[in-house]
């Protein structure tokens, strides 16, 4: 990443992140039958939109393919490397959910790299597990490796 574009990629991950909070939020609120659920809607859609922007302003600063596909898997490796340690930390302070998340996340992430390989190998067709984002190469697969859903809840990633 260049450095023009950090102040824009920290705006789109800042956004996303409130985005994704406010979704939580507001289904709390649902759940607890509470009006306040439209404000965190609100708040969400409109962080969405301002994410949206800032990124279509980074995909104008988008490499190559190949360069993109090197960045993209050096990126899940950084995220890999980054995740082990919260791991350890988290099951070692006895916070089991944290815990279990994480090496969840770090199954996940294996599967990420696996992919690349896939691809170098020709596959074409991907299956996303929305439960907890393995990626399976291939046709469509059983239950879920990381998290055990079924298999229909997978997702094929097309364009």
């Amino acid at each position: 990443m260049q450095p023009e574009e950090e102040p824009l990629a920290n705006a789109f991950v800042r956004q996303s992140i409130a985005a994704a909070k406010n979704r939580i939020r507001a289904q709390k609120a649902a759940q607890e039958k509470d009006p306040a659920q439209s404000m965190f809607l609100a708040l969400a859609m409109g962080q969405e939109a301002q994410a949206k922007k800032a990124l279509l302003l980074l995909r104008g600063r988008i490499g190559t393919t190949v360069e993109n596909l090197a960045e993209a898997l050096q990126e899940s490796r950084e995220m890999a490397m980054e995740t082990l340690p919260w791991t350890v930390l988290a099951q070692a302070e006895g916070d089991r959910a944290a815990g279990a998340l994480l090496v969840q996340m770090a199954r996940a992430q294996a599967s990420h790299l696996a992919a690349y390989e896939e691809r170098t190998r020709g596959e074409a067709e991907y299956h996303v597990c929305p439960i907890c984002g393995y990626i399976h190469a291939g046709a469509t697969p059983g239950r879920c490796p990381v998290c055990n859903a079924l298999p229909e809840k997978f997702i094929e990633a097309r364009a």
